[in-house]
């Protein structure tokens, strides 16, 4: 039997087995979070344990975290609710959004939604050839009636870094012009690709409402965060029983949680060695491709995360190289996983490359904690046999 080997952590990590733990141990316990009795008690006790984790990676308190069923919820819910919130307040008023151009499908979404269904102006800012939005562009695009900027810290797709801090520093420069009885204007970022090898830090970023997931940085599907950092009004997505402080109601995912704090705290203490084990074979894969395959470019690499690489070739398209590579044994994207249409990831190549360029797409390399340097050279090889 063929053994395959996996390089789409930017789609989902593998579950790390003192995870997977954690969640059992949290899963055979009956009960529900919001009960009083025991049972319920020793759930809360879970839920908070992995809130002070998540919040201990981040730079936070506890209080600053709220839990979601994944980074889509968490987007919607940073992007829709302060919108609304905003429009709530200040009815009549035509507010806008400034984003950047190449934002994940979910925040992609929310504000199409808005745009169409509520009235909301929404201004894209578009990208360089590094795949980044400039702080300049954010500046110029935000009016005195912008009440949300959402730019994300690493883009899913090609994995460059955002200038996150830059434009923190506009967006709370806007905010004291404005002064205290002016219109509010938050930050929003994305943080789900950056988090596993980058020091995210929201407050020291400026960013007051952060997103992340746990399947992304070695935990389970089906939870995620939104982060809150300077007390942004939000208006819930929906009603219900008012947990997670009002914010997202529904008996929360114990077992999830707790898998997301165990994640949160192996992260915080494995960092760094994450950080630099990735681009140990970043600078390996890089070097061998150079030599097995040079006619392969890298998209938008000269400032990425490390675990995450875009490449093209001018003669193979790029879903065809991602299905040979697949029956070669290597699991690898041609794009991003939550990006739907034709060719996913095609919007952000046709915002970095040319049309001709961009017309053949090409495949993301994403790795982590579990790849080998042998991995890294048996993939290069392979793709030098497929991109001849």
């Amino acid at each position: 039997m063929q053994v395959m080997r996996y390089f789409d952590y930017a789609a989902s990590t593998p579950l790390d087995p003192r995870v997977a733990e954690a969640m059992a141990a949290a899963a055979a316990k009956p009960g529900n979070p919001s009960s009083i009795h025991a049972f319920g008690r020793a759930l809360r006790e879970d839920v908070d344990r992995a809130r002070a984790s998540v919040a201990r990676l981040l730079g936070v308190g506890p209080g600053a975290v709220t839990f979601t069923s994944g980074a889509t919820e968490a987007n919607a819910l940073a992007v829709m609710g302060a919108w609304r919130a905003a429009a709530r307040a200040h009815p009549g008023k035509k507010l806008t959004i400034v984003a950047g151009g190449l934002e994940h499908a979910s925040v992609a979404g929310s504000l199409a939604a808005l745009a169409a269904d509520e009235g909301a102006d929404v201004v894209l800012v578009g990208a360089d050839k590094d795949g980044a939005a400039s702080p300049a562009d954010v500046a110029a695009a935000m009016t005195p009636e912008t009440v949300l900027v959402s730019v994300m810290w690493a883009n899913n797709v090609l994995g460059s870094i955002q200038p996150v801090r830059e434009i923190g520093r506009l967006v709370a420069e806007e905010r004291m012009r404005r002064g205290a009885g002016g219109l509010p204007v938050a930050f929003h970022s994305d943080a789900v690709q950056a988090v596993r090898t980058e020091a995210v830090l929201p407050s020291e970023a400026g960013v007051d409402l952060l997103t992340v997931s746990a399947h992304k940085m070695y935990g389970p599907k089906g939870v995620g965060a939104l982060v809150r950092t300077s007390g942004s009004a939000l208006r819930p997505l929906y009603a219900g029983g008012g947990q997670e402080d009002g914010l997202r109601s529904g008996t929360e995912n114990a077992a999830g949680i707790a898998g997301f704090g165990r994640a949160a705290g192996i992260l915080a203490d494995e960092r760094e060695a994450d950080a630099a084990h990735a681009a140990a074979l970043r600078a390996s894969f890089l070097a061998e491709l150079a030599e097995r395959a040079p006619r392969m470019e890298v998209v938008a690499g000269a400032h990425s995360v490390p675990g995450i690489i875009f490449l093209r070739h001018p003669g193979v398209d790029g879903d065809l190289l991602a299905l040979t590579l697949d029956s070669a044994g290597f699991a690898v994207s041609a794009g991003s996983a939550c990006d739907s249409g034709k060719r996913k990831g095609s919007r952000v190549l046709a915002a970095v490359l040319d049309e001709r360029r961009a017309a053949h797409g090409g495949i993301r390399v994403s790795f982590g904690r579990s790849t080998g340097a042998s991995d890294i050279s048996e993939l290069a090889a392979a793709l030098g046999a497929a991109a001849k």
